[in-house]
């Protein structure tokens, strides 16, 4: 979505103090191309309607859309540029204190604000993992590569043993060792699993449809008998706010992924423009049988 314009925003905004640097990337992603903007605040007002059924909701989730997606960009430049101090300054935790001790997953949708989640909890000494299959863009950009790369450098110095955990054989024992051993993992609910190649999928309601999500987390969770905290982000005053909420335990994996899935629409619910799930609808529910019998009466 983004170019080389925005790349050269986001990079000065990284030299301004965070509320000027927010306020600059929120007011001047719109301006460099309106009609990128545009359209997609109409693609993810149409998808939010067709999912929340609130036609005021949607209109938020599209007015905020482009602005939201693009400080959640600048924070992975942040994270990789700005010193262990700055960021933890320049960050809020909400209910961390109230965490369970011990082993536990943390698991959010994508949020815009939620990659601070890996600074918060190294800082608090829960020895944070994540289950990471990087995305490859089918039309590779100096934007892009320069966030992967950013994301890349920010994760190797902060996730426990420096490294991240690829989906694959062997992925389920490497997260099962994390947790014997105390250690968190951060999950990520809301990406469709056949685009990371997770096989162990179960259907879980996501506001009133039945969508297959990764379940295999969930499973070692509710085997162990952990606790499982959901999270969201959001911006406030200048500042990154993580809020953890009250964790989530069953005996049943599915349960416990549902769960945690309703506390995650509660967010969405508040805060529509916030999450980045709008823009691959598709692939996480399935095609708008509207939009595709229009598609396939156009022949496309």
């Amino acid at each position: 979505m983004f170019g080389p314009a925005d790349l050269a925003l986001r990079r000065l905004a990284v030299c301004l103090p965070p509320f000027a640097g927010y306020a600059l990337t929120r007011a001047a992603t719109r301006r460099i191309d309106p009609a990128r903007e545009q359209a997609a605040r109409e693609i993810v007002t149409r998808n939010a309607a067709r999912v929340l059924a609130d036609h005021a909701a949607a209109a938020r989730a599209g007015a905020g859309f482009v602005a939201a997606l693009a400080c959640d960009d600048l924070d992975a430049l942040t994270a990789a540029r700005w010193p262990r101090r700055l960021r933890l300054a320049t960050t809020r935790s909400e209910g961390i204190e109230a965490l369970p001790p011990g082993p536990l997953v943390v698991a959010s949708f994508h949020f815009s604000g939620g990659f601070r989640i890996f600074d918060v909890l190294a800082a608090a000494g829960r020895r944070p993992t994540f289950l990471w299959a990087e995305d490859h863009d089918p039309q590779p950009s100096a934007y892009g590569d320069a966030l992967r790369a950013a994301r890349r450098h920010h994760l190797g110095r902060v996730l426990a043993g420096g490294s991240w955990i690829v989906p694959g054989p062997g992925a389920r024992d490497a997260l099962a060792a994390h947790l014997d051993a105390g250690g968190a993992v951060v999950a990520l609910l809301d990406v469709a699993p056949e685009k990371i190649g997770l096989r162990d999928t179960a259907p879980v309601p996501l506001f009133g449809r039945a969508v297959a999500l990764a379940v295999g987390l969930m499973r070692l969770a509710a085997a162990r008998a952990l606790p499982v905290v959901p999270y969201d982000g959001r911006i406030e005053g200048g500042r990154r706010v993580l809020r953890f909420h009250p964790a989530e335990r069953a005996a049943d994996p599915l349960e416990l992924l549902a769960a945690v899935v309703r506390r995650l629409e509660r967010i969405v619910l508040e805060r529509p423009f916030d999450w980045q799930g709008w823009l691959d609808l598709d692939a996480l529910i399935g095609p708008d049988p509207l939009a595709q019998a229009a598609r396939d009466s156009d022949g496309s």
